[in-house]
């Protein structure tokens, strides 16, 4: 043990046996001396900042991951969706050509109802 270990130790010891004072800690119902105390103290705050930072950490890496899925989806539409169809000149076109093949022709009316004669 080195020399500055030993001498904080010693100190500890004659603070301990010279002086009872004795601090009551907010979180627990035992007695603690007062320089356990502060360790106390300190290292819970330690460990809510850590708890923090870890929360932190977790929340922006689900964020990060959720946008990532969002953009390199391969199924996902990242655009607006278009009906599928030919363009507008080509089918006037192919209309043009049909009708002229008479392939394409108006609708005929069906035939008048008549009567049979008795």
């Amino acid at each position: 043990m080195s020399r500055s270990k030993r001498a904080r130790v010693k100190s500890r010891r004659r603070v301990d046996a010279g002086s009872p004072s004795v601090q009551r800690s907010p979180s627990c119902d035992a007695a603690l001396p007062a320089a356990e105390t502060s360790r106390l103290g300190s290292a819970r705050r330690r460990a809510r900042i850590a708890k923090l930072g870890v929360g932190a950490a977790a929340a922006v890496g689900l964020g990060v991951a959720m946008g990532m899925a969002r953009v390199t989806y391969a199924g996902h539409s990242k655009h607006a969706i278009r009906t599928l169809s030919i363009p507008q000149p080509l089918y006037e076109v192919v209309r043009r050509n049909l009708l002229q093949a008479g392939i394409l022709a108006p609708a005929t009316a069906p035939p008048d109802a008549t009567t049979s004669t008795s």
